[in-house]
């Protein structure tokens, strides 16, 4: 197995710690590295692989979706070199192939097309799943060619405040299998550990292109989205866009991770704010729903 190897230089920047994060295998810097430190608080390594961590850091917990989670005490550090280890995905339930298929029609799936009735504000370190199931009547397996998000990029808020200063995030865009015993998506990619598209750029209607497409697993797939602010901003602050939300859909099957949080993969439906009373109310009873999608051809 290849080992690839994050080499943190700490630079004491008055109470602050400034972390370098590199590959030492080509000596390039490891952008969007999720660094947690605890207390409902985290960041991103920038585009040059630097996180600067606040006074009083003790643990930081580096994660991204391509390696294994690794704990590291602040006291334990010089100029140490750490080993991050690459996940050993086996995917038996799909073939991820560079092969392109031939084209014939194409067809959007999902709930892109449903009847936007809110919006989820994005958040640093948040992600948002759709699981879309494999649809029986299929003869044969049909490729994924793009994801689909309906977003919205406005500053305005559904109770009509206004985002005076916004921070405009980097999202990631994902493909993941559900795990075979929570149903959550696993925390292992389907396309190299996903799709960047910069805060500076919007996704449009055709959304984000593979790649390589890939065949639909029969075990049906997740669309993922994360938020990610390289800003220094608390986790419950907004970022731009939010993800458009529908209540029109069928069952629910929206799941949310907030990584600032702690807190792993969960239902939509169990998130407790629906079951206060006000939001029963506002939403009449039903959870609402990512806006994502598949573009597939077959």
């Amino acid at each position: 197995m290849i080992l690839f190897f994050a080499t943190l230089a700490f630079v004491n920047a008055g109470a602050q710690w400034q972390v370098t994060i590199k590959d030492s295998v080509t000596q390039e810097p490891v952008p969007y590295v999720s660094a947690y430190w605890g207390q409902g608080t985290g960041g991103y390594s920038d585009e040059s692989g630097i996180i600067v961590l606040p006074e009083g850091t003790e643990q930081v917990q580096l994660s991204h979706i391509c390696y294994e989670t690794k704990n590291i005490s602040m006291s334990d550090f010089g100029n140490q070199v750490v080993i991050l280890i690459p996940k050993n995905i086996v995917l038996d339930e799909v073939n991820v192939s560079a092969k392109t298929p031939k084209r014939t029609k194409t067809q959007r799936i999902g709930l892109v097309k449903e009847k936007t009735q809110t919006a989820h504000r994005g958040t640093n370190g948040f992600e948002m799943a759709l699981f879309i199931p494999y649809d029986s009547a299929w003869t044969e397996a049909p490729y994924i060619h793009s994801i689909l998000a309906s977003l919205d990029y406005s500053t305005h808020w559904m109770t009509f405040t206004t985002i005076k200063s916004p921070i405009y995030a980097t999202l990631r865009f994902d493909l993941r299998l559900p795990d075979t015993q929570t149903g959550a998506p696993r925390d292992e990619s389907l396309i190299d550990g996903g799709i960047l598209c910069p805060s500076n750029q919007r996704v449009g209607k055709d959304g984000i292109r593979l790649n390589h497409p890939i065949p639909f697993p029969k075990t049906g797939i997740f669309v993922v989205v994360e938020w990610i602010s390289t800003a220094s901003v608390s986790e419950s602050q907004s970022l731009v866009p939010a993800l458009n939300m529908t209540l029109n859909a069928e069952g629910n099957r929206t799941w949310n991770k907030k990584s600032f949080r702690g807190m792993d993969w969960m239902r939509e439906q169990d998130e407790p704010i629906y079951h206060e009373e006000s939001a029963g109310n506002f939403y009449k009873g039903r959870t609402p729903t990512a806006k994502l999608g598949l573009v597939i051809s077959k």
